[in-house]
């Protein structure tokens, strides 16, 4: 029980103590000792995985992915490698592992595990076609798991309470990604492969995602022409029944995609699924309304994992980087592999908590209210008029602004995107002596106007209103919000904007710490040739 794969644990190791005082060794026995000595200091100038104790946890983690007994426990899948005078099942993963999370050349590898580059050569495909028929099937794929068991066990609460009706529903996400690819010279494939959005070489996987960010399966890679978006894609995987995928989709399963998916809703409402869809901007429309924003909020509520599980995958620096031609027939095992390791010793993305199910339920309850103070702002266009307004400096007056906690930002907000924003728009916000500047409203009491900065564009202002009851510690004081942004007329959560005015007004400006100030960014360091400081030359022109 004190031996792990030949050498002493760390627990017996610990547990050694001292019996004598001195010991008679022979001369055999100290050269013995000496040349044991030796070999073990040689193997610490390079990669050793066979000594377990050579390598720390953060050693492990930072080369592989993986801790020390998950990557103990991933050597046993490796059942069709044997151990040789060169090297061995451990070194055999190591190395495998390595290339993907770091992608380092083969040249490198070779070096720092102390094998030939020809060695490298061999293991990378060994490893890969074992893990594949041996590790991969049991943690990914439309078949490693039953209907039944995934719905149950892999859909959240607020996926649960916010698209499904049946207690044997399944959500699932459906997004693709991108893994960019070196430029062919087969010249038909280079064709195939150019994708337009993105302007270079690309293949497309296809992620199926649970709503707890499980992978369900990866679909592809399919390559980038016009020919293979995402729409396109989700028919194919249908039509072509891949992975036998009719026979485990069940009538009014839930499929929650993107606006790339819009052409396949039609298709898979057809078929008996129930799509979800973030709305589009009409033609002519400047801003979503209430009801178009509340939906697409509880869309991108449950949607945010499969962006997740995308970062989780280029993690791996591998696929992260521009992939050789010579690896391009192996890419969709890598991704696949990956994926698999993601779900077996990674924790879920989504909380399964059942106490999140208050959220979806103030979600839906928010989702049925029209917006107050849009229709207040349009009804008295308070958006042109000017004289009802007069400045304050809110650093320092208004004091019967509600104190909120961040508990409170975070109900009113419904998540943790926008509280994150707030203080980069704060920042920006602030004057140069520190102020920051609202206006009040004389025609409605405890009606601010406020103006941000727009973070992409700076001939962008938002304009946004907030109205509250008065100074009570409590978040029912905030009535309501509205925000000239595309999405700015939503309840069920509200933008950056409106998040980060309540943010200062109701948190910062009463904490301890000195208050944010416009101060020198990165932005410091590099010059901007659009500045032209005024010269008081002399020179006259003739």
């Amino acid at each position: 029980m004190h031996v792990e794969d030949g050498y002493l644990n760390k627990d017996a190791l610990s547990g050694l103590t001292t019996t004598k005082d001195e010991e008679q060794l022979s001369r055999t026995d100290i050269c013995k000792l000496l040349s044991s000595l030796r070999s073990t200091i040689k193997s610490a100038t390079y990669l050793n995985f066979d000594v377990p104790s050579l390598l720390s946890e953060e050693d492990y983690l930072c080369l592989t992915g993986l801790r020390k007994e998950q990557f103990a426990e991933l050597v046993h899948e490796l059942k069709n490698i044997r151990n040789n005078s060169s090297r061995t099942k451990r070194t055999c993963l190591a190395v495998f592992l390595t290339k993907l999370r770091t992608g380092l050349p083969n040249t490198i590898l070779s070096t720092i595990f102390k094998l030939s580059v020809y060695q490298i050569q061999r293991i990378i495909p060994s490893v890969r076609e074992a893990l594949m028929q041996n590790f991969v099937p049991k943690h990914l794929g439309f078949q490693h798991i039953s209907h039944q068991e995934f719905s149950q066990h892999h859909t959240t609460p607020i996926a649960r309470k916010l698209f499904t009706t049946e207690e044997d529903q399944a959500v699932i996400i459906l997004d693709g990604t991108y893994i960019y690819i070196q430029k062919s010279y087969d010249y038909e494939f280079q064709r195939l492969s150019y994708s337009l959005h993105k302007n270079r070489p690309l293949v497309k996987p296809m992620m199926v995602v649970a709503s707890d960010g499980y992978i369900l399966s990866v679909m592809g890679p399919y390559v980038a022409d016009c020919h293979n978006n995402d729409a396109s894609i989700t028919k194919h995987m249908y039509s072509q029944n891949a992975e036998n995928i009719q026979v485990w989709l069940k009538e009014d399963d839930v499929v929650v995609v993107d606006r790339g998916f819009r052409d396949a809703v039609t298709f898979m409402e057809d078929i008996g699924l129930k799509v979800h869809m973030p709305f589009y901007l009409q033609r002519g429309e400047k801003q979503h309304t209430t009801t178009e924003a509340n939906l697409s909020r509880m869309v991108t509520k449950v949607r945010w994992v499969v962006e997740s599980a995308n970062g989780r995958l280029k993690q791996w620096r591998l696929l992260d980087k521009v992939i050789p031609n010579k690896l391009l027939p192996q890419v969709g095992d890598f991704v696949r592999i990956v994926c698999a390791l993601c779900n077996c010793f990674r924790p879920c993305l989504g909380s399964m908590d059942p106490e999140t199910e208050s959220v979806a339920i103030k979600m839906l309850e928010r989702s049925q209210k029209s917006n107050e103070v849009q229709v207040l702002v349009q009804e008295n266009k308070l958006l042109t008029r000017r004289a009802v307004y007069s400045a304050i400096d809110a650093s320092s007056e208004l004091a019967d602004f509600p104190v909120l906690s961040l508990d409170d930002l975070r109900s009113l907000t419904l998540g943790i995107y926008q509280v994150k924003h707030a203080e980069n728009y704060t920042r920006e916000h602030l004057k140069d002596e520190g102020s920051y500047e609202v206006m009040v409203c004389h025609d409605f009491p405890n009606l601010l106007r406020v103006k941000i900065q727009s973070r992409h564009s700076r001939n962008v202002l938002h304009t946004l209103w907030i109205k509250y009851r008065g100074r009570e510690e409590s978040v029912e004081a905030i009535c309501g919000w509205y925000c000239t942004c595309k999405i700015g007329a939503r309840l069920v959560g509200c933008c950056a904007h409106v998040s980060s005015v309540l943010w200062f007004l109701g948190w910062k400006r009463h904490q301890s710490e000195e208050p944010l100030s416009s101060g020198p960014g990165p932005k410091c360091h590099f010059l901007n040739a659009a500045y032209q400081e005024d010269s008081d030359s002399d020179i006259v022109e003739e």
